[in-house]
């Protein structure tokens, strides 16, 4: 896609990233949290980038990462675009609308905008959980022994097919 990539590895420490952002002047800079302590090592970087005076688009992913922690979390820590990227392989479009000045300020604002309303959702009131009691009382009534019987239950030979080699048959499980 024509993007140079700077992979400096795993629990890189924030001031090694913004070092290397600085030297070879990157255009965006993304952050990858596979463990539950990157999420605070994110906004680590974030508030750094921040001091350092970054306004470079910063991009988060990763398998513990979500929209609502971005949001909540990291985007306030830096003023510049703060992004959550759920794969990949959607990291291209994102990096290209950001990258483009006739793109970026809409996209920008439209982020903005969706983690806004994931702040409010948030910080919003919450229902009072219910009771032990109360949610028994709620709990369906599920019968069981109205289920439909199985027409069989057990392993039946479906077919046999002696050219694939001793020992293999097709079966149906029941």
């Amino acid at each position: 896609n024509h993007y140079d990539v700077i992979d400096l590895g795993v629990m890189v420490p924030a001031d090694k990233i913004i070092e290397v952002a600085r030297e070879r002047r990157v255009d965006a800079v993304g952050l990858s949290g596979l463990i539950t302590p990157s999420l605070e090592e994110m906004v680590h970087v974030a508030r750094e980038m921040q001091r350092e005076g970054f306004s470079i688009p910063l991009l988060i992913g990763g398998a513990t990462t979500s929209s609502a922690h971005t949001a909540v979390k990291i985007a306030p820590a830096y003023e510049a675009p703060v992004v959550h990227v759920l794969d990949a392989s959607r990291a291209v479009p994102v990096v290209s609308q950001l990258l483009r000045a006739g793109t970026r300020p809409a996209f920008a604002r439209e982020n903005r905008e969706q983690q806004e309303k994931l702040r409010a959702q948030h910080a919003g009131p919450r229902p009072p959980l219910l009771s032990l009691e109360a949610a028994r009382a709620r709990a369906p009534e599920l019968r069981f022994d109205e289920l439909p019987r199985p027409e069989f239950v057990g392993v039946r030979v479906v077919a046999s097919d002696p050219d694939a080699g001793p020992g293999v048959v097709r079966v149906a499980f029941g």
